[in-house]
């Protein structure tokens, strides 16, 4: 019987430890046994009492027995530092980032990725430990797979695509790719079109089913507190750049409809200056402060920064594969959502499940299983549930203004 999972990708910052730990709960609720598998060697948890004989793996070179001696040596913690329940920890049973960094004298992101490339090279040891646990395992299992966030092992290096092939061909496990992107990436247009084109590129190269997700949502709201109709200024720092709330509403950005016109709101990005909505009337109608803008805008720069992003937004529009998925991570809809939306692209909704039949002992026929799939996706409007998210959770960020409709 295939087994069903997720993999768990995304920049550092998105929320990949919390999202496992929160999609391992909610499965739990629904009844659907879950562990995690922490493929990230600098997500690291040591134990006490701990089992050694899982990291005396014998090692080919000097260096490798170095760092998993000094492995070995720190495993002397009882409690996880993680959130969730893992099956395998390769922190704990292959090898963790802290230790290559001490033992290879190397910098956070060229131990990283040594990290990934050892684990590569010794997957069947991984594979085998992972098989055996599964085996002693009663029930099948949801897996999650967590992975490290170095944008670098998924644009530059072909590791992470290696062990994830390896991975689906010989455990039969039935993988999904979901990529987790900052929801505040929607208040600045460079990150949004940064995020999306990582997103793009992510998806080619791992050749997975993909959903994409936008998480954070919840904190949108918060990092953002202006509003375009009464042009209060509020605090945005937190957002990497600039202008103060969202330029279009929140399907604007899920759907990635039309990125090009993003292009006009790069202002906010490049000239660190807060857009003319955002600030009080007196200022935004100074004429230093327009003539000053003007300047920026014409400089040679910002007509290189302007044209680079344009070039990306025809990228963009020329694949069009990209569409997000809100999430707050701490709302049982929210996840639910999420998760029909991965059931359907990993093949898990087609799984018929024990008991499940007509009443009178007949399974569901295949076509039954197919238009349940289908009704899945399409029981809640994508619009509605969209213009959900965006007043529960962003309704201060954004409105459009429409003047036929003003009074």
């Amino acid at each position: 019987m295939p087994l069903y999972g997720q993999i768990v990708i995304g920049p550092p910052g998105s929320g990949k430890t919390t999202y496992c730990n929160g999609m391992q709960q909610y499965l739990r609720a629904i009844h659907r046994e879950c562990l995690v598998v922490n493929l990230d060697p600098a997500n690291e948890s040591f134990g006490v009492n701990g089992d050694s004989s899982s990291s005396s793996y014998n090692r080919s070179t000097e260096d490798d027995t170095d760092v998993n001696n000094d492995t070995n040596r720190e495993e002397d913690t009882d409690d996880s530092h993680l959130p969730y329940d893992t099956i395998l920890d390769v922190t704990k049973d292959i090898i963790n980032l802290e230790s290559v960094m001490t033992q290879l004298h190397l910098g956070p992101n060229g131990g990283l990725v040594y990290c990934m490339e050892y684990i590569e090279q010794h997957l069947t040891h991984l594979l085998s430990l992972l098989t055996e646990r599964l085996s002693a395992l009663n029930t099948p299992t949801y897996l999650l797979f967590d992975l490290p966030g170095q944008v670098e092992l998924y644009t530059h290096n072909t590791t992470v695509q290696n062990i994830l092939s390896r991975i689906t061909k010989e455990l039969d496990v039935r993988l999904c790719a979901v990529q987790l992107i900052d929801g505040n990436f929607v208040n600045d247009a460079s990150n949004f079109i940064g995020a999306v084109l990582l997103a793009t590129t992510t998806m080619l190269r791992l050749e997975l089913p993909a959903v994409n997700v936008l998480s954070k949502i919840d904190l949108v709201n918060r990092s953002s507190t202006f509003t375009q109709n009464d042009g209060e200024e509020g605090d945005n720092d937190e957002c990497g750049g600039g202008g103060g709330g969202t330029s279009f509403n929140l399907d604007f950005y899920t759907n990635v409809m039309d990125p090009a016109r993003l292009l006009d709101h790069l202002d906010n990005s490049t000239t660190g200056f807060s857009s003319s909505a955002s600030l009080d009337t007196d200022i935004a109608d100074d004429d230093e402060y327009q003539t000053a803008r003007q300047n920026i805008r014409n400089s040679p720069f910002h007509k290189k920064y302007r044209a680079l992003h344009a070039e990306f937004c025809d990228i963009l529009e020329d694949f069009n594969l990209v569409s997000f998925v809100p999430l707050d991570i701490m709302d049982a809809t929210s996840v639910g959502r999420l998760l029909s939306k991965i059931d359907t692209a990993n093949g898990y909704v087609f799984l018929s499940e024990p008991g499940r039949d007509r009443g009178n002992g007949t399974n569901y026929k295949m076509e039954d299983m197919f238009g349940c799939a289908v009704q899945a996706d399409q029981s809640e409007s994508v619009y509605e549930s969209i213009a959900d998210v965006q007043e529960r959770y962003m309704k201060d960020v954004y409105r459009e203004s429409i003047p036929e409709l003003e009074t």
